[in-house]
């Protein structure tokens, strides 16, 4: 049993599950694609007589195809420019790492089970295949419009206006500012001002719904066919009223929630129809106990669920779900309860594992990430 692991470095989620997967004793290699083309060495073989195969080597790591059992696609990671590159060498030669590595990825595990599928991930990061998914599957969903018309745009405000319209981009969005500040933007109540400009309008294509009260907001991270909820009480304070995940000082705690087992069932079925193993599905719950689904993030984090909900034990359960392939309500998780964030973080491990990022790899500017939640 082998895993591969496709990330880019400083990514705690990484290390904490090769710690897991230490603990049972399962061989793993991890590749970061941001080592492309500074330290990372990869090729893709083809003939008329043989079957695709791809060979990387990174440091000591060497990997070929046919040893992967399971794939784990954390995140894709751009290619960094080495030192000293021209801008118009660099421009020619991002282009062919981006080509080099999306081959890689086709031809180096075919035949693995991947968290998650290469073409199931492409089409599930788009937000409006999602909400069209989960409507097939019975979910309710908010009015949405996804539009760079002005015209379109001030219509949809207009019909909405009297229950209120939301503004969100299709990937959450953060950038540096003067001084080197990061910002971040999240959900937004649209304002009659906002529409005034054509160009600001028409420039930038985002997404408009129509605005729904909310009770609460749930997190329901699914793993195959096992699902693990939590409440965040986001009407609590009125920097999360908008988006649950403003409040950067202090997150909401979650809490362990029963979902309904009708909602629980269409989330699988969604999942099923997305054709995706893992991902993390945001929905509200309004005053009159409807289910609203929002959206789902294919790879989002989740070890923050499990550091402040113990009884969600989601590093042992996404441990259990790459080495099993599946997961279900009567899957035995492997390895022990001493499988848990909490012992990694006592390990010492993340410490070590990014002194060795820094020691081993090219290092990833994060503000260049897609940056998920």
């Amino acid at each position: 049993m082998a895993v591969l692991i496709l990330g880019f470095p400083q990514d705690i989620h990484i290390h904490a599950v090769r710690w897991a997967l230490d603990q049972v004793g399962v061989d793993h290699h991890v590749l970061y694609t941001p080592d492309m083309p500074g330290r990372l060495r990869a090729s893709v073989h083809v003939s008329a007589a043989s079957p695709a195969t791809a060979s990387f080597r990174s440091g000591t790591v060497h990997g070929a195809t046919g040893r992967y059992d399971t794939v784990w696609y954390r995140r894709s990671g751009e290619a960094m420019r080495p030192p000293g590159m021209a801008d118009a060498d660099w421009t020619v030669a991002a282009r062919e790492c981006d080509h080099h590595v999306r081959s890689l990825r086709r031809c180096l595990a075919p035949d693995a089970c991947w968290v998650n599928d290469l073409d199931a991930r492409e089409q599930a990061r788009l937000k409006m295949p999602q909400l069209i998914a989960a409507r097939a599957c019975g979910l309710a969903i908010p009015e949405t419009l996804l539009s760079n018309d002005p015209e379109e745009i001030r219509r949809f405000y207009a019909e909405h206006r009297p229950h209120g319209v939301i503004f969100k981009l299709n990937v959450q969005t953060y950038w540096a500012g003067p001084g080197g500040a990061s910002h971040v933007l999240f959900t937004t109540a649209l304002r009659d001002e906002d529409l005034i400009d054509d160009e600001a309008l028409s420039r930038c294509p985002a997404i408009y719904q129509r605005k729904i009260e909310k009770a609460y907001e749930l997190r329901v991270t699914c793993m195959d066919e096992r699902c693990y909820t939590v409440r965040l009480d986001s009407q609590s304070r009125d920097i999360t009223r908008m988006d649950w995940r403003a409040d950067l000082r202090a997150p909401l705690p979650p809490r362990l929630h029963a979902l309904p087992p009708h909602v629980e069932e269409r989330c699988i079925m969604l999942m099923r129809k997305l054709g995706l193993a893992f991902g993390c599905i945001d929905m509200i719950v309004t005053p009159q106990g409807e289910h609203v689904f929002l959206e789902v993030n294919e790879m989002g984090q989740f070890l923050w669920v499990e550091q402040d909900e113990p009884g969600c034990p989601m590093l042992r359960a996404f441990a259990s779900l790459l080495i099993e392939r599946r997961l279900d309500r009567s899957s035995r998780l492997v390895g022990s309860d001493r499988i848990s964030f909490d012992e990694f973080l006592k390990s010492g491990t993340w410490e070590r594992a990014r002194a060795d990022d820094d020691a081993h790899h090219v290092r990833y500017d994060a503000l260049r990430a897609v940056s998920e939640l």
